[in-house]
């Protein structure tokens, strides 16, 4: 298995990547600001401008007088605010041998997301996700979701096409030879593998399911060969929210979610961040991956920028990845491959151009990063009118424990089901007319003398703003494993907390994990269970919208 650290911010040793370049901000109020630095610079120096004429990217030849001598020039003009490197983007490999068939990231419980009960309600129709990275290849996994894209990267030698900016995102393949002075390495198609994370097609008979399989995905390039530059990622996260960009058309499906995977060190760059606050005004979130260097991920960008979700990485037992960065700034954890196993997504299988499609297990925060992008895509898909903010929140609020040790892991490792229960705003059926509630809790009896028959899903109790009903486990077996097992019937089960609490005072939540209209299954596991009275408390925070408990089962495991 290759795993990819992610593709990360450095400054490339390369011949490709030796130009220095810089981002300089303007003060767009002064007329004709541009034409006067162009007067004071060499032949070509300025390249382009960006966002919305704020900054103007500069190319400064040489390390010597004439190089000194320009940026003087530069900096003593009065309308120049800022000057900033543009920080060259590279991607390096560290092979890891472990294999792995199953896509345990969907569905295991330690490290796992529960994707499979989420797409019994949604499968992210409806949204997009936008994939900056190395571009797209041609496969049967990602061929049907695949949008029109671009290749942002502008200098054409990292680009590998001769072409420069244009709108053909296909991945060229980003291998390096012994003399290319940024090391040698295959090429990765580390684009097509995060973008058949999020929004690999399912039900095709072949290969993998994305965690969003009907999800559409955006590809724009903007790293190749020795990396790429950061301006062209700002551009690229400008252009993926369907804003404009000097030179280029309109993206005619602006992201509901932008994917970074990709990271470095060093501080938020004010030229990134204008990038990343245009783009969540217009109603994109961006998800950036906290990085693989094993330190505090605030000194990591763009994961330290402001607006945006950053996230960690958790392997298959659900501890914190052995590389991963972690922190205040991390916001969410989910897997990105390690302690036990890779992440398995698309890629193609040439050394160094495409030769056709395969797939492939890396891991890194690479990988983590579009398992979140592909669960915003499923909140999204049943809830369009969210903002940045209120999908950050959700996925906070929903998430689940680890399992596992993740100190500065964000908030929990994200819950595909959980999210997108929290923020269906679909149309449920409206609750059965039921009499008032009872004022005293009324006793269920498992296996003995029961005041509701327990199978009879057409019996039931009801619960008001807070309720405790006494379970009574009359006939489980000495120290077998019991999962307990409820329906309940209400219009928002994001409103509900419930649990119970064993003879030794231990309380155990009851998740959901399926639905069906407005009747929600929900599971908890005991674990060594001992025969004995046991609290149910089902706790509905918001007045005014009552439910029904229609179903309460246990199961045995010797």
């Amino acid at each position: 298995m290759k795993s990819l650290p992610l593709a990360f911010l450095a400054a490339a040793a390369s011949d490709i990547a030796s130009a220095k370049q810089y981002v300089v901000e303007i003060d767009p109020s002064v007329a004709h600001s541009k034409q006067l630095l162009t007067d004071v610079l060499p032949v070509d120096a300025i390249k382009r401008s960006m966002l919305n004429g704020q900054y103007l990217v500069i190319d400064i030849p040489g390390k010597g007088q004439l190089h000194r001598s320009a940026m003087a020039a530069i900096r003593s003009q009065s309308f120049v605010k800022r000057v900033e490197e543009d920080i060259w983007v590279t991607t390096q490999a560290v092979p890891n041998d472990a294999l792995y068939s199953r896509q345990w990231y969907h569905f295991e419980d330690a490290g796992g997301v529960r994707a499979q009960n989420a797409h019994d309600i949604t499968r992210g129709e409806g949204s997009v996700i936008a994939v900056i990275d190395t571009g797209y290849v041609p496969h049967p996994d990602l061929d049907t979701n695949r949008l029109p894209g671009y290749d942002m990267i502008s200098n054409s030698s990292t680009a590998g096409d001769g072409n420069g900016r244009d709108g053909n995102a296909i991945d060229e393949g980003d291998y390096t030879g012994l003399f290319s002075g940024c090391g040698s390495s295959d090429s990765s198609w580390h684009g097509a593998h995060v973008a058949g994370i999020s929004s690999a097609v399912t039900d095709n008979g072949t290969g993998i399911a994305g965690i969003a399989p009907l999800s559409k995905f955006v590809p724009v390039r903007a790293l190749g060969r020795c990396g790429g530059t950061l301006s062209d990622i700002a551009d690229g996260v400008v252009w993926s929210a369907g804003l404009p960009v000097a030179g280029a058309p309109l993206n005619q499906n602006p992201a509901d979610v932008i994917n970074l995977s990709l990271g470095g060190t060093g501080s938020c760059t004010s030229y990134m961040q204008a990038a990343i606050n245009q783009a969540v005004a217009a109603g994109s979130t961006v998800v950036v991956a906290a990085g693989n260097s094993s330190v505090d991920a605030r000194g990591a960008t763009p994961a330290n920028c402001q607006n945006v979700i950053t996230v960690a990485s958790t392997g298959r037992d659900g501890a914190r990845a052995s590389y991963s960065n972690f922190g205040s700034v991390v916001d969410i954890a989910a897997p990105g491959g390690g302690n036990g196993g890779g992440i398995l997504s698309t890629i193609d299988r040439g050394r160094q151009g495409r030769e056709g499609a395969t797939y492939a297990e890396y891991q890194g925060t690479s990988m983590a990063t579009p398992v979140v992008a592909g669960v915003i895509a499923l909140m999204r898909s049943v809830n369009k009118d969210l903002t940045p903010a209120e999908v950050e929140a959700a996925l906070s609020e929903s998430a689940r424990s680890f399992p596992g040790t993740c100190a500065g892991c964000g908030a929990g490792i994200v819950d595909a089901t959980a999210a997108v229960l929290a923020v269906d705003n679909g149309s449920q059926p409206e609750p059965e007319p039921q009499p008032a509630p009872q004022p005293e809790p009324q006793v269920v009896n498992y296996g003995g003398a029961t005041d509701i028959a327990i199978n009879d899903a057409r019996r039931s109790f009801f619960f008001t703003r807070s309720g405790i009903t006494r379970v009574s486990l009359n006939d489980v077996n000495q120290g077998s494993d019991v999962t307990v097992s409820l329906v309940i019937r209400h219009a928002r089960a994001s409103d509900l907390s419930v649990g119970l609490t064993g003879t030794s005072g231990q309380r155990v939540a009851l998740r959901v994990v399926a639905r069906e209209g407005g009747d929600y299954l929900l599971e908890g596991q005991l674990g060594s269970a001992q025969a004995g009275d046991y609290s149910l408390t089902i706790t509905d925070s918001t007045a005014g919208v009552s439910g029904s408990l229609i179903f309460f089962g246990v199961e045995q495991t010797e």
